[in-house]
């Protein structure tokens, strides 16, 4: 088994090393669907708890010898992304646990944010000063961050999270394991926005904004999004006929809490 940890958080290794054995007291269940996260407080931490799926036998091939787990990019990739401006929950640690000669499963450990999702804007009235703050503060939030050359790649309103502070919005990104690094793809950018679910009004006025900031022709740029769109519809739709029979794709209930 491997295990890394943050130096600042040492005194948490003996926890870390336990997680996959699953004896401590969860505190709140964020998602057992899948992956589980879930959080708990050690030592006056309060800290959020990924543990992922088991991979498919070609998988745990891949992650022994080919491409990092995603634990160990969940954990790279948020250092890499604090050192470069972007915020996200500070890391913690992460493990990898094999059987035999190959990957088996793995977890990753993050500190606590209280910052929300930017879901408690889907249903908003976008003419409220509010909701005109967040789009112009969120849509230049975006255009930065893809101007800096990276692209979330799972780019959903439960993935980015929010706080006000000095009346000011701020965003921090989570679940970072598929983030692509110095990828200037414009059609990446399109695919990134093209899961924010929010009404077409908002979305398309956080379009404009973005185009604005990026110097992007609208109209080209909210086709390649509709593309985007239309394709990931149709690839979930292809993946519901072929893999729901096989027992290889359950459909996820609203709250993500399978008992």
């Amino acid at each position: 088994m491997r295990v890394v940890v943050n130096p600042k958080y040492e005194n948490l290794r003996p926890f870390i090393e336990g997680i996959l054995s699953r004896s401590y007291k969860a505190d709140k269940v964020y998602r057992n669907f899948r992956n589980i996260v879930e959080d708990t407080t050690v030592d006056g931490v309060r800290m959020v708890v990924k543990i992922f799926k088991k991979p498919t036998e070609f998988n745990r091939v891949v992650y022994s010898f080919l491409r990092p787990t995603k634990a160990k990019r969940s954990y790279y990739y948020s250092i890499r992304l604090r050192e470069s401006g972007v915020d996200v929950p500070e890391p913690i640690g992460y493990v990898e646990k094999s059987k035999g000669l190959f990957f088996h499963t793995g977890c990753y450990v993050c500190l606590y944010t209280d910052y929300s999702s930017i879901a408690d804007f889907k249903d908003v009235d976008i003419s409220s000063p509010q909701a005109r703050h967040f789009i112009t503060e969120f849509s230049l939030y975006v255009a930065d961050f893809h101007s800096k050359g990276f692209v979330h790649n799972d780019f959903n309103i439960d993935n980015i999270l929010y706080k006000v502070i000095d009346g000011h919005f701020h965003f921090q990104l989570i679940d970072l394991n598929r983030v692509k690094f110095n990828n200037r793809s414009l059609q990446k950018c399109a695919k990134d926005i093209s899961y924010i679910h929010f009404g077409s009004a908002m979305k398309d006025q956080i379009i404009e904004l973005y185009c604005k900031a990026r110097d992007l022709d609208k109209k080209k740029f909210s086709a390649m999004v509709a593309a985007s769109r239309n394709k990931s519809k149709t690839v979930s739709k292809i993946k519901d006929i072929v893999l729901t029979p096989l027992g290889l794709r359950k459909k996820r209930p609203e709250n993500g809490i399978v008992e």
